[in-house]
């Protein structure tokens, strides 16, 4: 096998190998694979400058106090009960104090029955029903009050001998005198016998009233009650029938009977403290709507 010359150019082995003892060549790298190289890193560099630039920049930018956060405070509302009633149900005034209490009914009317109930209220006026246990005498249990001065008095009982228009006309709200029923007018007051003292129509609230004189001699009316007032000064006379329901409204003849009265309180020990007080013949009456007329008051 022969051998190349030295000094001239070399020949493989015939496999494509240097011969032995020969490094072997480096391929050449493309231009343009470095010009790419050295443009990533060159952009590489400006990219790092720029993020570094903007990290300076930051740091040394004042940055803005955070604005002090403010609290607003709602004014508190105070807790009220509307005008109408209560927490109880108890109706009110608009000042806040109770309109119709009652307690405050019952002692100031005179109606002396437990477990007083206010069915309405309005304003100065007011209904009221009371509850009668099994087996004690039932009498009035409805009424209708007014307050007058401050004070709560009885002004009927239901039903009433009252009309709805003088109701009215009292001041009562229309709301209760449509409890009440109308009745009929005339122009001239019937019953009334003309004398100085006007004929009365006393309210049927339970008042108690002392008789101190009846008449009911048909065309002696007029005489003999005008004689009886002038007897018993401040007194004043009624016609029973066009009265309360709690007077006998005719005599055993069928005659109409006319009476010269006082009034009296609400309860039996004033009615018989004002009867021992008049004397015989003077007994006493309650204007009501259930009194039995043909029972006088036993004192």
């Amino acid at each position: 096998m022969s051998s190349p010359p030295n000094g001239s150019g070399w020949s493989d082995d015939g496999w494509g190998h240097a011969p032995y003892g020969t490094p072997p060549s480096v391929p050449r790298r493309s231009p343009l694979v470095w010009a790419m190289g050295v443009l990533i890193v060159v952009l590489l560099i400006a990219l790092a400058g720029i993020v570094g630039y903007l990290l300076a920049s930051d740091e040394h930018r004042p940055v803005a106090a955070p604005a002090p956060r403010s609290t607003t405070i709602e004014p508190s509302t105070p807790r009220t009960t509307p005008t109408g009633s209560n927490e109880d149900g108890v109706p009110i005034s608009p000042a806040g104090v109770t309109a119709c209490d009652p307690d405050e009914i019952s002692g100031e009317a005179g109606i002396a029955r437990r477990n007083v109930n206010i069915d309405r209220c309005l304003g100065d006026w007011a209904l009221a029903h009371v509850y009668v246990p099994p087996g004690e005498p039932a009498g009035d249990t409805q009424y209708i009050v007014g307050r007058v001065d401050g004070a709560w008095s009885r002004y009927t009982s239901i039903p009433s001998g009252i009309c709805a228009d003088d109701a009215e006309s009292d001041g009562m709200p229309a709301e209760l005198s449509r409890l009440l029923d109308e009745c009929p007018r005339s122009e001239v007051s019937t019953g009334d016998l003309g004398l100085s003292t006007p004929m009365t129509r006393p309210l049927c609230d339970g008042r108690g009233i002392v008789v101190l004189y009846s008449a009911v001699t048909p065309g002696a009316y007029a005489q003999e009650i005008s004689s009886a007032l002038a007897t018993y000064p401040g007194s004043s006379y009624l016609r029973t029938d066009m009265a309360c329901p709690s007077l006998r409204p005719r005599d055993e003849n069928g005659n109409v009977i006319y009476a010269v009265y006082q009034p009296s309180g609400y309860t039996r020990q004033e009615l018989c403290g004002d009867v021992r007080a008049a004397g015989p013949p003077a007994y006493g009456r309650w204007l009501d709507t259930t009194s039995d007329p043909s029972a006088l008051v036993s004192c």
